[in-house]
């Protein structure tokens, strides 16, 4: 493996209880701390719908860091990791109209968030000829959905309610050695 790396990977994060499957894309850098050690930090940006009956259904665009660390096995011509980390997901949401009519009109609910949280990863991956990479990656986010009731036009209040947004996902890669000078 080079010392350094630019990876880009583009794939799908599959569906869960909470969210449709949707797109992902991701930058990330790796660095050989050792051999066989690379720590990785990547940013994804994922898109997904919310699609249940328990909560409002919308769209969202989470933004997800990430500090990883794996390690390798192989070839040149092929070479297999396994790792995990950390991730700080970042969450922007919003309801489709009928839910935010429905939510105003019903609850006196003028807003609803989903609060930033940190998780976890599980990394499966695959090298091939160094350049190429195959991954599967499971993540862990146990966050909250965030309504803000109006009561009057100087006073509100909001209530939490738990929710699940971890995803499968599969992402097919791209990977640019990278100097340090």
């Amino acid at each position: 493996m080079n010392p350094t790396n630019v990876h880009v990977t583009v794939g799908l994060n599959g569906p869960n209880s909470l969210l449709t499957a949707g797109p992902e894309f991701t930058l990330k850098y790796e660095w050989m701390v050792s051999h066989p050690i690379v720590i990785r930090s990547s940013l994804d940006y994922k898109y997904s719908t919310i699609n249940s009956n328990l909560f409002p259904q919308g769209k969202m665009h989470s933004f997800v860091t990430s500090l990883e660390t794996f390690t390798y096995r192989g070839t040149d011509k092929m070479t297999g990791y396994l790792g995990i980390g950390i991730v700080y997901s970042m969450n922007n949401f919003h309801p489709n109209q009928i839910s935010s009519d429905s939510l105003f009109n019903n609850h006196n609910i003028s807003k609803v968030e989903i609060k930033n949280k940190l998780g976890y990863r599980l990394i499966l991956g695959m090298r091939i000829k160094k350049s190429y990479s195959v991954e599967i990656g499971i993540t862990e986010i146990k966050t909250d959905f965030i309504y803000t009731t109006v009561l009057n036009n100087s006073s509100y209040f909001e209530t939490l309610q738990k929710a699940r947004i971890s995803d499968f996902r599969f992402t097919l890669g791209y990977l640019i050695p990278f100097k340090v000078f």
